[in-house]
This record gives C-alpha cells, sequence and structure tokens, in this order.
C-alpha cells in the first residue's frame, strides 16, 4: 500500500476549505437542502487526519457557507443577528469536529482505526454522535438565546440537526480518510471489477426503490432494506477503500431519489422527510462500518494465527536442524571413538587396518612407494610388573606423543597396533626417510630418562623395524607388515634400542 507524501499544512488548509465549502454549495444549491449536511463529514475526516492545526479551514469554510446562505435569503437578520449566527455555528462545527478528534485520536492506518472493531464501536460511533449534538447545540442555541424562531420547535431542530451531521460524518469521514490513505485507490479499484455487478445491482434497487420504477414495483417489495443487499456483498467481499465508496454511491443515490420525491420516506414535511432518509442510511453505515471491521479483525487474526504457525514451524524446524546438527556430530565423535585408541589418542588396530588397505591399493594403481614402521618398547612387560600398569600406561602415552610428532605430514597415520606395539603408515617415502624419523623417535623416547630397573638399559627404550614397498598385483598388504615385523624382531634380537629396515628394502 502506498503511503500518501506529506503536504504542507497550507496545502491541507486550503484543499479542506474548499472540500467543506464545494460540498456545502452542492447541498444548498443543488439540492437546495440544508437538513443534509454531508460537509460534516469533511470537518471530521480533516481533524482525523491533520490534528487540531487544520481548525482554521474549517471555521472559516463555516463562515463562508453562511455568508453565502444569509446572502442568499436576502439578509433575513440583522447584520449583528448575523454575525452573531455565523461566528456560533462555526465556532459549533469546528469544535464538534475537534471534541471528535480528541476522542477518537489522529488516524494514520485503516487498519488501525476503521479497521478496529472496538475503535469502531467506542470511538468513532459516539464520536459522530458527539459531534451532530454540539454543532446542533450551538446552532440552534444562537437562536434561542437571540430570541428568534426556528422553522420547528427548538428540540425537534436539535434532533434534525444532530442527525444531518451525525449521518454525514458516518458516511464522508470513513470515504474521505481511505482515499487520503490510500491514495493509489483508483489503481486498486482496477482489481476489483468483478463488484460492477454490485454497483449494477445498487442502481437497479435504486431505480425502483428511489426512482421512476417506484411506479412498477409492488408495494410489498418497496423496501428500502433490500439495499441492504449490495452492501453487504461489498463489506463481505471488497476492501475497505471500495466499501467507503460504495457507501458514499448508496447514500447519494437514496439523496437524489428522495430530493426528486421518489421513495418510502416521502413525507408532506420536507425536514422530516430528511431526518427520515438520513436515519436509514445512517443505520446502513453504521452496519456497514461494523460488519467490515468484524471482517478486518477476523483478517488480522488470521494472520497473526499464520504467523505464529509460521514462527512455530520455523522454530521446529530449526530445533529439528540443531537435534540433526547434535546426532550430526554425536555420530561423527562415536564415529571417531571407535577408530581412536583410548588410551594414546591414536588410531587404533581397526583404523590402521582400513587406512594400510586404502592407501596399499591407491600405491598398487600409482606404482608408488609405501613405507610402515613399527615400533615396540622393550622390556615392557617386565616394566609393568616392576611399576604397575598405572606408570606403564603413562608410558605408552609418552611413546603416542612422540609417534604423534612424528607423523610430519597430513597423510602420515599413527597407530596403536596392539599393546605396546605401535605403527607409523608413511605413504611416499623412501628408507632413508624413514631410517632418519626412527632414529629421531628412539632417541627422542630414550632422552625421557624413564627409569627401568629390569632393564640391561637402564631406562625405557624403543626398537624400531622399518619396510618400504611398491605394491605388486599378486601383493596384499600383509606382505608389508610382515617385513616390518620382520625388521622389528631383528632389532629386538639384536640387543633392542636400535632401529633396523627390512633386508628386501633398498636404501635410496
Amino acid at each position: 500500500m502506498e503511503k500518501p507524501k506529506r503536504q504542507p499544512l497550507s496545502v491541507l488548509l486550503l484543499l479542506m476549505f474548499c472540500l467543506y465549502l464545494g460540498l456545502a454549495l452542492i447541498t444548498m444549491f443543488i439540492f437546495e437542502t440544508i437538513t443534509v449536511w454531508p460537509s460534516t463529514g469533511v470537518a471530521l475526516a480533516a481533524f482525523l487526519l491533520c490534528g487540531k492545526r487544520i481548525w482554521p479551514a474549517i471555521f472559516a469554510a463555516s463562515l463562508a457557507v453562511l455568508l453565502i446562505y444569509f446572502f442568499s435569503l436576502g439578509q433575513p437578520f440583522s447584520m449583528t443577528q448575523s454575525l452573531l449566527i455565523m461566528l456560533a455555528t462555526a465556532s459549533g462545527n469546528t469544535l464538534s469536529a475537534m471534541l471528535a478528534l480528541y476522542f477518537c485520536g489522529r488516524v494514520s492506518s485503516l487498519q488501525q482505526s476503521f479497521g478496529d472493531l472496538l475503535w469502531v464501536l467506542k470511538r468513532f460511533l459516539p464520536a459522530t454522535a458527539i459531534c451532530g449534538a454540539v454543532a446542533s447545540v450551538f446552532g440552534i442555541g444562537v437562536y434561542w438565546l437571540l430570541g428568534l424562531s426556528w422553522v420547528e420547535h427548538y428540540v425537534t431542530g436539535i434532533a434534525n440537526w444532530s442527525v444531518s451531521n451525525m449521518v454525514g460524518a458516518l458516511i464522508g469521514t470513513p470515504l474521505l480518510i481511505s482515499c487520503f490513505l490510500q491514495p493509489g485507490w483508483r489503481r486498486m479499484l482496477d482489481k476489483v471489477r468483478w463488484k460492477y455487478q454490485a454497483v449494477f445491482c445498487l442502481l437497479l434497487l435504486a431505480f425502483f426503490l428511489f426512482g421512476p420504477g417506484q411506479i412498477w414495483l409492488p408495494p410489498g417489495f418497496q423496501q428500502p432494506a433490500l439495499l441492504l443487499m449490495p452492501l453487504l456483498f461489498v463489506a463481505l467481499t471488497a476492501n475497505q477503500s471500495f466499501i467507503f465508496i460504495f457507501q458514499g454511491l448508496t447514500f447519494l443515490l437514496v439523496w437524489v431519489g428522495t430530493t426528486m420525491g421518489y421513495g418510502p420516506f416521502i413525507t408532506g414535511h420536507a425536514a422530516e422527510t430528511a431526518t427520515a432518509m438520513q436515519l436509514f442510511c445512517g443505520f446502513l453505515a453504521a452496519v456497514v462500518l461494523i460488519i467490515q471491521a468484524l471482517l478486518c479483525e477476523q483478517r488480522k487474526l488470521r494472520k497473526l494465527w499464520t504467523s505464529d504457525l509460521l514462527s512455530s514451524n520455523r522454530k521446529l524446524e530449526q530445533r529439528v536442524q540443531e537435534r540433526t546438527r547434535q546426532l550430526s556430530e554425536a555420530n561423527r565423535q562415536l564415529a571417531q571413538l571407535s577408530v581412536t585408541d583410548g588410551l594414546t589418542q591414536l588410531a587404533n588396530r581397526r583404523r590402521f587396518d582400513e587406512y594400510l588397505q586404502a592407501e596399499w591399493q591407491r600405491a598398487s594403481r600409482l606404482q608408488q612407494p609405501l613405507g610402515l614402521m613399527m615400533l615396540d618398547v622393550d622390556w615392557f612387560k617386565n616394566y609393568n610388573d616392576c611399576y604397575g600398569h598405572l606408570q606403564g600406561d603413562e608410558a605408552l602415552r609418552q611413546v603416542g606423543q612422540l609417534l604423534r610428532l612424528g607423523a610430519r605430514r597430513t597423510t602420515d597415520l599413527a597407530a596403536r597396533y596392539g599393546g605396546e606395539e605401535f605403527a607409523l603408515v608413511v605413504p611416499l617415502a623412501d628408507a632413508n626417510y624413514l631410517k632418519q624419523q626412527a632414529d629421531l623417535l628412539r632417541l627422542a623416547f630414550a632422552s625421557l630418562n624413564i627409569a627401568h630397573q629390569t632393564s640391561p638399559l637402564g631406562r625405557l627404550t624403543v626398537s624400531i623395524g622399518i619396510a618400504v614397498l611398491v605394491p605388486q598385483a599378486h601383493e596384499t598388504s600383509m606382505v608389508l607388515i610382515e617385513k616390518a615385523d620382520q625388521a622389528l624382531y631383528l632389532a629386538k634380537n639384536n640387543g633392542r634400542n636400535q632401529v633396523v629396515i627390512a633386508q628386501s628394502t633398498p636404501l635410496q
């Protein structure tokens, strides 16, 4: 929905002055009546839209209307009386609209005003009654104070004046406010062209109920309440702007037909005819306002429910995503635990077997060398027996930390092979490189000086066997393990605390 551009105060004052004066002149000189007064809708709409700063336009327009009216009557009162009547009536029209402003508050949105059932029932409808009553008390009261007669009794005059102002506000105010707050209403009407059937139905009913077609309509069908049918149809199916325009059109057709002498409200007294017609139109307007407010409330609730449902769905989706993420993380951790040795945090035997098999197949396909280092803690059983399993576990953790440091490349895998045996898989490695790394590991572990009373060397040491192969088509990874294990066996037989390369592994 487009937002109306903020207009300068001078433009608003001129616009409201011209609207009030123009509508009043049409009422007085085209419809030749003052007992119907739609200009009240302009005054009330002006205050609700622009606030109390608009009062000069309404006051000046009321003075101009009264001046033109008295001039057309040929000075029926003295200059002083006319001036007092003009000032009192203009003050009443302005003050009544200002009181309605304080009662309703400024309007900046159709949804928050005429789309709010409580606002319509508790604020706008009472405000229209207050507006009519205050204006009529000022307008009729000045005649009583000056000792001037009124066409009817003063009380009757106040009642008729109140009704005309109230109906003018009920019909004109929503229409003007909707046109002001929705400047794109013409384009909006293009979207409801199918509502033209309602307009046709309204014109047809107006022709038979308030037009020349009345003579062909049986008396039992001359019921003005039939106008409720197109009004209710539009109220139930159209947007607010179209509803208020359609309501204004209905009032105009009834007013024109009654002025021409058609319809069920015609009596021998013009004021009674106008009052009856306006009471009927006011009732229709109040019903339509309440119904469209109810439907707006229903749409708001539906949007709120939809929003809450979408919000709940989003929260549920987020919760599901969070649970899925947590489950994925738990599965990842579980998978990691399933291939990790709990004591040393190295890869376990299962992971070692899988990785070695995969690297063996890759090396066989690309005919690249694959190296394996097997490491064993010397006289570890005696160490456990002498120092206990807790000290033995700590020693194994130390070996694991050093072996993890020895896995320098991302493709290297350090694993606990079993018990006090460890393994290091090194793709694309030659025997010299592995020999250097193995010697560094052996010396680093020996430098820890972990005491071992039952060892001939007096401290914990490690023995390492190395094998490097380019896999052949008829061989399996067990060939590499056997060769590295044989080299380890030789290292242990040769006195331990040393590195041995498998005999079939050439130094490069």
